[in-house]
């Protein structure tokens, strides 16, 4: 039986002086900018309640109210969290009568969003989504 080495064990023998691989790479490697605007909307995204509230999102647009009752959280709570979703520019609102309906603000945000909360969740051997 073959045992596998850790990570850290794992390096190269030699150096490898190909710049063709590096190149390939590096012109497909989007600007530093698109990793920064990346990793501010990850960093909203980081956290339980608003992961949750986001897959809600994917279902349909929703109130704080129902957003209340159906994650088991105050107002308070659900509003503070769709502050910060809505400063990152992940949700928008609006008002319908006397409500104000929180949705993603695209379809590609929603398909995005199923995706990664279905797929980490195998990923990290958990329920199936």
């Amino acid at each position: 039986m073959r045992h596998k080495r850790p990570i850290e064990e794992i390096v190269c023998d030699a150096y490898n002086e190909d710049p063709t691989r590096v190149q390939r790479v590096a012109r497909k490697m989007p600007s530093d900018e698109v990793f920064e605007n990346s990793s501010m909307l990850l960093k909203a995204m980081a956290d339980p309640a608003r992961l949750r509230i986001l897959y809600a999102l994917t279902q349909q647009p929703l109130c704080v109210c129902e957003l209340s009752t159906l994650l088991d959280s105050s107002p308070p709570a659900i509003s503070y969290h769709l502050r910060i979703l809505s400063l990152s520019g992940l949700v928008k609102a609006r008002k319908e009568g006397k409500f104000a309906c929180y949705y993603l603000r695209n379809k590609l945000l929603e398909n995005t969003i199923r995706l990664l909360v279905e797929e980490l969740s195998q990923f990290a051997g958990g329920e199936k989504g």
